[in-house]
């Protein structure tokens, strides 16, 4: 066999692989999706994989259900708080990340240190005290408590910090010599040539936010401020549930940062390619 043959049913073998895996991960999108537009008693009861895969009735109750319970409600104060949380972790982020850039002392290097070990730590162990921290300020119960804990994101400062150290040092201290000041070199010099690495945190910290679920459900007291992700939960009770309601809303919570994920695609890959060059 030619060298040209062999690379051509390598190039076969790899993509009948990279279509096989791709098949079985959408076994779980697509069950969901049959799940959420089949009948409430069809959802659950079959045990055949055809059977589970292939719905026989089509019902759109469960959406009907999620519009009158005020799901779209609670997915508005989701997106609320995930766009809120964008725009200002974005500012905090990249603010940090260009100190840490910036002004290099052995000060910044051990604060840089505590902003890596705080996304390693997990949530839980601040949640409650956070509860008792906003509950005193008066904070709770409202978009605010949802919003600010998720401004200062390690691995959102992290991912800006390493794209700000691509950026070649000559064409900082071009501008220096050119009298451009932290702020104007930040704007004009850092924060275009670190597009990507900037979609790439924004995604982040929507998809933190928008998965959210332990906070919201500490800090939300009021079911007409609950969260998407806590009105899910919702519905099940220690005495029924309503399954198809909760694979409809799901569902939708799916969709939504799958269609973010689909236009930001190569401005993530970007952003990942160049997260580790120094």
């Amino acid at each position: 066999m030619t060298a040209g043959a062999q690379t051509r049913v390598r190039r076969l073998g790899l993509t009948a692989l990279g279509a096989l895996s791709g098949f079985v991960f959408l076994i779980p999108i697509w069950w969901l999706v049959v799940a959420a537009f089949r009948d409430p008693t069809e959802a659950l009861s079959s045990t055949s994989v055809l059977g589970t895969l292939i719905p026989r009735s089509f019902s759109l109750d469960g959406f009907r259900s999620a519009i009158e319970d005020g799901y779209l409600r609670a997915v508005g104060i989701s997106l609320a708080a995930a766009v809120s949380t964008v725009v200002g972790g974005l500012v905090v982020s990249s603010l940090a990340a260009y100190g840490f850039v910036a002004v290099r002392t052995r000060l910044s290097k051990v604060l840089f240190a505590v902003v890596v070990g705080s996304f390693l730590l997990p949530f839980e162990t601040l949640a409650v005290p956070l509860v008792s921290v906003f509950s005193d300020l008066g904070l709770a119960n409202g978009l605010p408590a949802l919003i600010l804990p998720a401004l200062g994101n390690g691995l959102a400062v992290f991912n800006l910090r390493q794209a700000f150290l691509s950026v070649p040092l000559e064409l900082a201290e071009a501008q220096y010599m050119d009298g451009a000041g932290h702020l104007r070199r930040f704007w004009h010099l850092y924060l275009p040539l670190c597009r990507p690495a900037l979609i790439g945190s924004g995604m982040i910290l929507f998809v933190s936010q928008w998965d959210s679920y332990l906070w919201p459900l500490l800090i939300i007291s009021d079911n007409d401020n609950a969260t998407a992700s806590v009105a899910i939960a919702s519905n099940f009770g220690p005495l029924s549930s309503n399954t198809q309601q909760a694979f409809a809303e799901v569902l939708v919570l799916v969709v939504i940062p799958a269609i973010l994920l689909l236009f930001t695609q190569r401005r993530l890959i970007a952003s990942s390619a160049t997260s580790g060059i120094r």
